[in-house]
């Protein structure tokens, strides 16, 4: 099955982090040594929001519980490279009627495959 895109673009601002991924040796006297875990150690979470009418919100939660947290889709942030991401955390916020926001969890995966 082929990767889908998520093509829709989030409101300005949110949050971006790195968190290195590293295994620690500890020996006596504290002495502690440390290493990358594997090739891919550096992948960014962004917490986005998207903001729209309800048929809007609607359509995106659809696409991320069809993705159902486990599968990757591609993702390309305002400015940043294209960049595969899971989804398994969102919610839905109600601000007036008509308008809604849906805010949403991307972290980078490193799978294989296109």
């Amino acid at each position: 099955m082929a990767a889908e895109t998520f093509s829709w673009t989030p409101l300005f601002g949110g949050s971006s982090s790195i968190r290195a991924r590293v295994r620690e040796a500890k020996f006596g006297d504290g002495y502690v040594q440390r290493v990358a875990d594997g090739i891919n150690t550096m992948a960014r979470s962004r917490k986005l929001s998207f903001a729209g009418d309800a048929a809007m919100c609607d359509a995106i939660e659809a696409f991320l519980a069809r993705q159902g947290g486990a599968r990757w889709f591609w993702f390309t942030y305002p400015g940043a490279a294209r960049c595969k991401v899971r989804c398994a955390e969102w919610d839905r916020s109600y601000l007036a009627a008509g308008d809604e926001v849906v805010s949403a969890a991307f972290e980078q995966v490193f799978d294989p495959g296109e």
